[in-house]
């Protein structure tokens, strides 16, 4: 009960304020001490009263009342430990030393931070600022515009200038994300259709549902095969319509996804137009349109039939927008941190999900199977295990979209009012980020970080190479 043992920051720590006033200091003591005194604890009730007064007494000092330098505070305290010894090697000199005696230095052994956790020792906390920017990183050239590109710049590896040896979390604090990348392109399988066995396709861009079909009617037109369709959009009823207007041509078939020429752009190679290679059923230019026709129960196929001027209106509005949310994920190649990554939905009955071992780094087995370069054991393996677990979607063909998974995940950016903002750049920054927050389990090395930022389909998001970047604030712990 001898208030010389406590510093000002024990008492306060003791009043649970960080803060200290002299209102919040009074208000604090003066309810611990009425409590003491309703108990009948005259001893605890002078103890408080001269806590109380000791804190008063140090507001009182200064020039106004001041948040506590809690840090010089421990570190007068920690340098009057007796675990620090003297310089040997010169005993005039006064400053003591961490264990060699050489230099001041943290203690690098176990049992010492054991003791200093045990001795409740408050830990010193430092922030770093750490700026990500993709025009710094280590390949920028040749460009290619296929994400499997070294050069392409929403997925890269970098080390950073100054290693962090402590960490114990990081934190968003900010992003900066240029608005150049396109809802529609070809390589995400949604700019094509088939018409008449023709590829109508548009180029790669940003539409509204007036401007969307205008391109469609440009590129129909451009083909004498294809001349023939006519599509509209009404701004009343907010649907678009197709109509076959030739007569000579009989009822005609529009293709918008075929079943066989599924593929993952990201991890299989580049995009062939003429192969007509798409995402899957509801990621076709047909359903942005807003067609909900129900594949071929035979081949999986979405097809619709235009008998000669007869108007086929969609089944639903259509959707120009675009990806609504990226996806920035941080991988630090620790095994210490709390977080889990990136949750998602999947199907009731999910589609096969190999535990065997990838054959190829970088590379799904489904694409190796297309490629033909599995021999026959992988093959058998890879059947015996699909077999018994098939998903059953529309049709009863897997043609749905997987939702994107992550362990390092370590935000999600909602992609709002873009259409507004273009063609400035999407930015965002302060406190409302920290939430996007990853902890470690101990104090971990942070040195080398590969980088993604993906949209709503799990695809690298292609900002034509412009450059993004994003910033974070790291804790290390230094005691």
């Amino acid at each position: 009960m001898d208030l010389d043992n406590y510093t000002v920051d024990d008492i306060l720590t003791i009043f649970n304020i960080v803060d200290p006033t002299v209102f919040n200091v009074t208000d604090v003591a003066n309810t611990l001490i009425a409590k003491m005194k309703t108990d009948g604890n005259e001893y605890m009730m002078k103890f408080f009263t001269e806590a109380r007064d000791k804190v008063l007494e140090y507001l009182q000092t200064l020039d106004k009342e001041p948040v506590l330098n809690v840090l010089t505070e421990e570190i007068e305290r920690i340098w009057k430990e007796e675990r620090f010894g003297f310089n040997d090697r010169n005993p005039t000199n006064p400053v003591r030393y961490f264990d060699d005696g050489s230099h001041v230095t943290e203690i690098n052994n176990d049992s010492a931070r054991s003791s200093a956790v045990a001795a409740n020792v408050v830990p010193i906390i430092s922030s770093h600022l750490v700026i990500i920017d993709s025009q710094y990183r280590s390949n920028i050239l040749p460009y290619s515009n296929s994400s499997l590109s070294n050069a392409f710049n929403t997925n890269f590896t970098f080390n950073l200038t100054n290693n962090i040896t402590r960490a114990i979390s990081i934190k968003l604090y900010s992003y900066h994300i240029p608005t150049t990348w396109n809802a529609f392109s070809a390589t995400a399988g949604n700019t094509f259709f088939l018409y008449n066995g023709i590829i109508i396709n548009i180029p790669d861009g940003n539409y509204t549902p007036t401007t969307l079909i205008a391109a469609i009617q440009i590129a129909a037109a451009a083909n004498i095969a294809t001349a023939g369709l006519v599509i509209t959009y009404n701004t009343d009823t907010n649907r678009i319509s197709l109509m076959n207007s030739d007569p000579l041509l009989d009822t005609v078939t529009v293709i918008f996804f075929i079943q066989s020429n599924t593929v993952n752009f990201s991890n299989c190679g580049n995009f062939v137009l003429s192969n007509f290679q798409t995402l899957g059923v509801n990621t076709t230019l047909g359903w942005l349109l807003g067609f909900r026709t129900t594949p071929n129960a035979t081949t999986g196929d979405v097809e619709l039939l235009l008998p000669p001027l007869k108007v086929v209106t969609a089944d639903v509005a259509p959707d120009t927008y675009g990806p609504r949310y990226f996806t920035l994920s941080v991988e630090d190649y620790s095994n210490t941190r709390l977080s889990s990554g990136l949750y998602n939905i999947t199907n009731t009955k999910t589609f096969a999900s190999l535990s065997v071992q990838d054959y190829y780094n970088t590379t799904t087995v489904a694409c190796k199977l297309r490629e033909g370069s599995l021999t026959q054991a992988q093959l058998y393996s890879i059947n015996a295990i699909t077999a018994n677990n098939t998903n059953v979607n529309v049709g009863g063909f897997d043609n749905t979209l997987t939702g994107p998974t992550s362990n390092s995940t370590l935000a999600i950016i909602p992609l709002a009012d873009i259409r507004n903002i273009r063609p400035n750049p999407y930015i965002k920054f302060g406190a409302d980020l920290y939430v996007n927050k990853r902890n470690y389990v101990k104090p971990t090395s942070l040195i080398r970080f590969t980088v993604s930022l993906t949209d709503d389909k799990g695809n690298l998001v292609n900002l034509y190479d412009n450059d993004w970047s994003f910033s974070l604030i790291v804790e290390e712990r230094l005691n």
